[in-house]
Formats: C-alpha cells, sequence, structure tokens
C-alpha cells in the first residue's frame, strides 16, 4: 500500500486557495483507503476543512519536516517501508522531507522551483497525479529477480519469458523505447517502481553511488538515448550524487559489436566480442573509484553484459557494482569472473583479459512483480 504526501504549498493554485482538481484527485485517492497527508510546519490553513470536508485525507502538522524524520517515525509505527511514500514536491521543504525521509519525490509539475523541475518524475496535473499512483500502487515493492555474485549483484524487474510467444529482447526493447519517449503516467510510473525497488533494498540512498547505462553495439549511437534519459530520471529519484552526464557516456563503444540478442554473437557466453569492442570513459577516471556504480540495461539473458561491465569496473577501483535489467529472460543467467591487465579506460585486446570462469547465477524472484510490469510496458 502507497502513502500520499502533500503539503499547503503543493497544492495551492493561488496564495490562498488550492486547486480543487488537485484537491479532488487526493480526495479520491484518501477514499480508496490510501493514506494521503497534508503536512506542514506551520497550522493547518483556513481552507483545509472546507477543502477537505467529508474525506479522509488528513492534516500533520510536523515541525522541522524537512527532516524526514516524519516520514520514518510513521513508517516505522505502521511498520511500512519508507520507499512506500510518494512526496509531491513543490519547495525545497519538500524537497528535503522527501529525500531525508527516503521517501519516492514526485516533481508537481506546476511549480516552478528549482528542486522539483530537477526530479525525474513529474507530474503535470491531477490526473497524471492519480494515473501514477494507480498504477504504481500494485507493485510488490520489490524486485522479480535479485541474484548476488561474488563479485557484483544482478536485478530485475520482471520475467520477460511471461510475455509469452513472440517476446524477445529487440521486441521488449521497443516496448521500453516507446514508453520512455510517450511520457506521462507509463513512465512515472516505471520509474517509481524502480525507485521504489532500489530504496527498499538498500534502506534509502546509497552513499557514493554513479550511475550508467551499457551501451548500444553500435558505436554510432554513442549514448543510447531513451535508457540515458531514463537512467537520468531514475538517479535524480534515488540520489543526490550526478556524476555522469547525459551527453557524456560511462562507456564507449569504439567498435561495433554483433547484437547478439538478433543472433549474430555466435556463443553468447563468450565476452571477446565485447570486451574488444568497448572501454570506459577516461572523463570518470578519477569518479569512479570508491564508488557503488549502477548499469542500467532494458533487459538480459545470460548477463553477459553485466560481467563485462564489473571486469571494467573492478579493474577502474570502483567499490561494486549492481546492474539493473529491466526484464530477464529465461534461466541462464551467469556470473563472469574476467579479469582485465589492461588499462580499462583504453581499448582492450582479445589478449589482454582472461575469463576466469562463468557459472550459474542464482537468485530469488518475487512472485507477481511481473504483472505490474506488463501494465507499464503492453
Amino acid at each position: 500500500m502507497l502513502a500520499l504526501l502533500a503539503s499547503p504549498s503543493s497544492i495551492l493554485k493561488t496564495a490562498t486557495k488550492p486547486d480543487t482538481d488537485i484537491v479532488e484527485a487526493l480526495k479520491d485517492i484518501a477514499n480508496k483507503n490510501n493514506p494521503v497527508a497534508i503536512v506542514s510546519n506551520n497550522p493547518k490553513p483556513n481552507w483545509f476543512d472546507e477543502a477537505f470536508n467529508l474525506s479522509k485525507v488528513v492534516f500533520v502538522r510536523a515541525k522541522g519536516r524537512q527532516s524526514g524524520q516524519f516520514i520514518k517515525d510513521v513508517a516505522k509505527k505502521h511498520n511500512m517501508p519508507t520507499s512506500n511514500f510518494l512526496c509531491l514536491t513543490a519547495t525545497d521543504e519538500d524537497y528535503m522531507m522527501g529525500k531525508n525521509g527516503q521517501a519516492i519525490l514526485i516533481a508537481a509539475g506546476w511549480s516552478n522551483n528549482a528542486k522539483a523541475k530537477s526530479l525525474g518524475i513529474q507530474v503535470a496535473n491531477a490526473s497524471e497525479l492519480k494515473e501514477v499512483f494507480e498504477l504504481t500502487n500494485n507493485w510488490p515493492g520489490s524486485w522479480w529477480f535479485t541474484g548476488n555474485s561474488p563479485s557484483y549483484g544482478v536485478r530485475a524487474l520482471a520475467d520477460l519469458s511471461s510475455y509469452g510467444a513472440g517476446a524477445d529482447q529487440v521486441s521488449f526493447s521497443q516496448k521500453v523505447t516507446n514508453t520512455v519517449k510517450q511520457g506521462g503516467g507509463r513512465l512515472n510510473a516505471l520509474l517509481t517502481i524502480t525507485s521504489r525497488s532500489l530504496l527498499l533494498e538498500w534502506g534509502g540512498e546509497k552513499k557514493g553511488v554513479f550511475f550508467g547505462v551499457y551501451p548500444s553495439s553500435d558505436p554510432t549511437k554513442f549514448n543510447d538515448e531513451v535508457l540515458t534519459d531514463f537512467t537520468h530520471r531514475l538517479r535524480t529519484t534515488v540520489s543526490r550524487v550526478r556524476y555522469a552526464d547525459r551527453s557524456e557516456p560511462l562507456f564507449i563503444r569504439h567498435t561495433a559489436s554483433p547484437k547478439r540478442s538478433k543472433g549474430q554473437g555466435g556463443d553468447r557466453t563468450d565476452p571477446t566480442s565485447q570486451v574488444t569492442t568497448l572501454h570506459l570513459n577516461p572523463s570518470y577516471a578519477q569518479s569512479i573509484r570508491g564508488k557503488d556504480v549502477i548499469i542500467i540495461d532494458d533487459c538480459t539473458t545470460y548477463g553477459l553484459s553485466f560481467g563485462v561491465a564489473a571486469a571494467f569496473l573492478a579493474a577502474a577501483g570502483a567499490s561494486s557494482m549492481t546492474g539493473i535489467a529491466l526484464g530477464k529472460f529465461g534461466s541462464r543467467l551467469e556470473h563472469y569472473h574476467i579479469t582485465l591487465n589492461s588499462d580499462p579506460f583504453a581499448p582492450v585486446k582479445a589478449s589482454d583479459f582472461t575469463l576466469v570462469e562463468h557459472t550459474s547465477l542464482p537468485g530469488k524472484t518475487a512472485v507477481g512483480a511481473q504483472n505490474a510490469l506488463h501494465e507499464l510496458v503492453p
């Protein structure tokens, strides 16, 4: 179950009058037995009782709400994770409450606040606010797949095999592309469930995090525009750290590699065509060291991409790597222990790396998670 938090400022149309559409949206959400609270440092506004008459929306005065302690206290009292709280953000105070409380921040698109405008999840109006809440509310709050190897972790939001006959990486990738490009409620909900899963697992902001995208097999597509945009939006929601720039990819694909998902890659467990066609961007040589790196990919089958990424990042001095795929095909996911014997920020020859071993990467699954993704990425 989700809870929605707003402030008087986030629902005001003028200095003294709330937006009736936003008020009705909050009342509708609350009347479906979802907790909704208007939270403020100050006393209850004069207009509150009239605006929210006969609804389940409550007002809470929480002095010093910027610390986020209010969210943590309520979460503890009701035995629910802070990632189940959506914080409508229109002011610096809203932003700080949500960030410090380890909640999901959703920008009120009608606000001119700089922090709100920087957030990846944006709702333009009352309709989009209701849509993102409703689309997200049934998410079980965890990854469909969670697996850890000795040197890196792999997470996936959904089981793509459940899409049925004809589903493959290419078709799913196009579905993701369409969802991200179309924007609106489905993209916001996709970002929200990914953010909830991240925050639930790590208990809040993971320190020193660095987000990146695994590169396309085509070097002319130097940065996957769709996944890069998704990743940028995601990191603004769950992390204050902003290292990788949208126009400056973490990985550089200097030579085309076979498109393995289209059957052009020969042995799909052989890392050679991946290792020898990419390297890390030298621009991040200092900022990667000691960081917990998150690599986003649209889907995975064998897990080779994450194994290759982990090898480069380990050679660059990263503290850890977690690969996040929006979807996972089949049951062939493997752990790849690859060592590089050359500079990870320059092209690597076949003689400059060693595949020490690749073994099955076991994990656990959360039944039902993929059903929500089917609704978001139809």
